[in-house]
């Protein structure tokens, strides 16, 4: 009896509240031992389950293992990459017959190759890459007009000869099906979308937000049965010089108890998913885990904390969730991009299979022994934040959304000119091709 009511105990200070039977049915799935576990995993969603869940957490759910951070973490995080990409590569039937980098330069002539660039230069008759690949390297030349970035990993089809490789083709990753349609499911539910809420700043537009909660809540919400935050939960401390002098709350867990107290107005039938931003307790180098247990236990059972990037399924309905850090990268690489084109840079992501493929640039990437940055499966949406604009598009079959954001413009973005575009709701209804947006 004393570890039932042990249990009891737990579940109302987490929010839930069980019948005598669930308890029956805890009690034989392992009673405290079980609930701790769920609790501490951030899954207390799933200890009243009573039947099979409409979603399913693909990849997400975890805290990504500590390395050493020698060289060696650094050759197993890129030779992961290097493999994972290259099986999807040589699913092309354009790369059918390709051969290490070896083995083609003991074998001069017409060759395909699947390489990861390990520098380009440019001269007046055009690149010059240096590929390489776990036999070798070579160098090739390439007259195109491609946007290559390092470390990409392409298919490259051309002529070897005296140890040089003259590229006639780049191949990228790309997406598995050009004809790929929108997805639609047998479902009148909706998912709604938002990120960077920023709560703690004192640009926060805290009436906006509430707003918004109110039509979630309301008749006009009513089909809408989750919602999808893509990370900058908290405005964070210390994250941009001068910050103090924008902040409401200057500490952390109070900002995080503040957004709880928000989070916990929206009706409890809702699902929630939330994943860390570069302004989140967590470590700043990608992937992120999800946020930690002090900061979990604070938010009600109908939260789901996932870590950056996730990768969920909804009744059927793919979704990749990534923060975007990787966007500011991009800027530096594409001529001529700006914020605006949000879906444009997702769409180079998608393209190369990689949501941040330029390593040593703005975004720290952990030396994980496995790169967990790979897009192993197309998703049927894929959703950003970060830079605070609203933007969709559909790259072939993919919907491409960079979610809006909740804060004004600071002193600190108007330096970068970077322009808010904020608290626009985005919204997908299974049963409907395309978005729908409103705005609070």
């Amino acid at each position: 009896m004393d570890e039932r009511r042990d249990v009891m105990r737990i579940l109302w200070d987490n929010g839930i509240f069980p019948t005598t039977r669930e308890i029956d049915e805890i009690m034989k799935m392992g009673g405290l031992s079980y609930v701790m576990k769920k609790i501490r995993e951030g899954r207390a969603y799933e200890i009243l389950r009573k039947e099979e869940s409409k979603f399913t957490i693909i990849k997400g759910d975890r805290e990504f293992p500590a390395s050493s951070g020698k060289s060696e973490s650094f050759r197993k995080l890129f030779l992961s990459r290097y493999m994972k990409i290259r099986k999807i590569l040589e699913s092309r039937v354009s790369l059918s017959g390709s051969v290490n980098i070896d083995y083609g330069m003991k074998n001069e002539g017409e060759s395909t190759i699947i390489a990861m660039v390990r520098d380009i230069r440019e001269s007046k008759y055009g690149m010059i890459l240096d590929l390489e690949d776990p036999s070798g390297h070579i160098i090739a030349y390439y007259n195109g007009n491609d946007n290559i970035f390092p470390d990409d990993v392409i298919g490259v089809k051309g002529n070897i000869r005296n140890g040089k490789m003259y590229v006639k083709e780049i191949v990228y990753p790309g997406v598995d099906n050009v004809s790929k349609k929108e997805k639609i499911v047998n479902s009148e539910n909706g998912i709604a979308f938002i990120s960077d809420i920023h709560v703690g700043s004192k640009m926060f537009m805290k009436e906006n937000f509430l707003k918004f909660i109110e039509w979630l809540n309301g008749e006009k919400g009513r089909n809408v049965k989750y919602l999808v935050i893509s990370g900058d939960l908290v405005d964070g401390i210390g994250i941009y010089p001068g910050q103090e002098m924008d902040l409401e709350l200057s500490d952390i867990f109070d900002q995080y108890a503040l957004l709880s107290q928000y989070i916990s107005r929206i009706k409890n039938d809702i699902t929630i998913f939330m994943i860390p931003g570069n302004h989140d307790l967590v470590r700043i180098a990608e992937p992120q885990p999800f946020l930690g247990e002090e900061i979990r236990k604070m938010f009600p059972p109908n939260v789901i904390f996932l870590s950056n990037p996730a990768y969920i399924s909804i009744e059927g309905f793919n979704i990749l969730i990534y923060h975007g850090t990787s966007l500011n990268d991009l800027m530096d690489y594409i001529k001529g991009i700006k914020y605006e084109n949000a879906d444009t840079m997702m769409a180079e992501l998608l393209k190369r299979r990689h949501l941040a493929p330029i390593y040593g640039n703005k975004v720290p990437i952990a030396p994980t022994d496995e790169d967990y940055m790979v897009i192993e499966d197309i998703p049927d949406l894929f959703v950003t934040g970060h830079i605070h604009v609203h933007k969709y598009s559909v790259y072939y079959g993919t919907i491409l959304l960079n979610a809006s954001a909740w804060q004004k413009q600071t002193e600190y973005q108007k330096m970068h000119n970077f322009n808010p575009d904020p608290c626009k709701v985005t919204i997908k209804f299974l049963n409907k091709p395309g978005l729908e947006t409103i705005k609070f």
